[in-house]
């Protein structure tokens, strides 16, 4: 079964937590902002009617995807081309655009094979 892509409808949940998302993991070890991650995307799925149909390990995934995109992580040719128009559009608080490696699986995580 193929993955359903996300669109700009549902996405916008998830650009809207993205401050919320980096506040939680800033600072924290890798183990640690990983499990941080699965538990704000449980939440996420949990109190979101809109995300309620896709499964936890999808906004995982979504997540640090998101937060990379979003930061400018990395370059800009290495994100989805449907996703390039958001890339360095909400820089993190301090401005870093080290990669968030919490999940390098997605296969458009700007993470380079």
């Amino acid at each position: 079964m193929m993955p359903k892509y996300w669109d700009e409808t549902e996405q916008i949940y998830l650009i809207n937590a993205i401050d919320n998302y980096r506040s939680i993991i800033d600072g924290k070890v890798l183990k640690e902002a990983k499990r941080l991650t699965r538990d704000f995307a449980l939440n996420l799925q949990r109190t979101t009617p809109e995300l309620s149909h896709r499964s936890q390990n999808s906004i995982n995934e979504r997540l640090p995807y998101l937060d990379n995109l979003l930061a400018g992580a990395l370059e800009e040719k290495n994100y989805a081309t449907k996703d390039r128009p958001l890339y360095g559009s909400r820089l993190r608080v301090n401005s870093d655009k080290g990669f968030n490696q919490c999940n390098t699986r997605h296969h458009f995580n700007g993470h380079i094979r």
